[in-house]
């Protein structure tokens, strides 16, 4: 009788060979310096210094392309370098006016992405006083506090938190609410947190402006509500997974659930 022997197939033996392979090839390497990278901040850099404003465009697409690269990763150095560029852009040159914004502003939008690095530097733009405080700023400024919330930097949700209640211009305190919204996937304490803030600052403008009428305060808080309460209803809405758009179902909900998981 013939004894069978047993023949290995190709496919019985490839887990062995391809795990001798992979043990046998060298670690991928490093992701080193990247030359573009440096070209881009180069470029940047040179559109910082002009006097003119003349090649703001060109720094505008050399945000654009370093942002794709870091979204893609970057090396450790090549990382510093772009926030250094970034931030740059908001601090160095020549004051640009405020009609004049789209370097700054592509500078805070890409500084979103860049998590508590890029929230410290939004931070710090919006309290500089080459962005004042004043009504041809705003705009600019509400672009920092969105960015800002952009980031999820769990430690800037005090500060945002009192731009929205604090605020004396209302479409500030409007985007720092809209910011607040990126917060949605923290903690569940942390989001109610900021729900319970918000809505004492909303109640307190509801029941004010519900006296119009009778006094100024009520048509300010009439105005007040009216630019903040759609952006404010989203970023409720993103930190509870609810929907409504008047300060009585939001308190009808939030009285039902306060003290549940959400």
């Amino acid at each position: 009788m013939l004894t069978r022997h047993f023949v290995p197939t190709f496919a019985a033996c490839f887990p062995l060979l391809l795990g001798g392979l992979l043990l046998a090839q060298d670690p991928a390497p490093a992701k080193g310096p990247d030359k573009e990278v440096a070209d881009r901040i180069a470029v940047l850099k040179e559109v910082v210094a002009d006097k003119k404003f003349a090649r703001d465009a060109e720094g505008v697409e050399a945000i654009d392309k370093l942002l794709i690269k870091s979204r893609d990763g970057l090396d450790p150095k090549d990382r510093l370098a772009v926030l250094k560029a970034l931030a740059g852009v908001l601090k160095d040159g020549k004051d640009r006016p405020h009609t004049k914004t789209e370097l700054y502003v592509g500078a805070a939008q890409a500084l979103g992405y860049f998590e508590a690095d890029g929230a410290k530097i939004l931070k710090e733009t919006y309290l500089n006083k080459r962005f004042p405080a004043r009504t041809e700023w705003v705009p600019f400024r509400e672009h920092v506090l969105k960015n800002l919330g952009r980031t999820k930097d769990e430690s800037m949700v005090k500060f945002l938190t009192d731009e929205a209640l604090r605020s004396p211009e209302a479409a500030l305190a409007a985007a720092a609410g809209e910011a607040l919204g990126n917060f949605e996937e923290s903690k569940e304490a942390v989001r109610k947190e900021i729900v319970t803030e918000l809505l004492k600052k909303y109640g307190e403008l509801a029941e004010k402006a519900s006296q119009l009428g009778t006094n100024i305060d009520a048509q300010n808080a009439q105005d007040r509500l009216n630019t903040i309460q759609h952006r404010w209803n989203g970023a409720l809405a993103r930190l509870t997974r609810q929907n409504f758009t008047t300060f009585r179902e939001w308190q009808a909900w939030h009285n039902d659930h306060k003290g549940k998981p959400w």
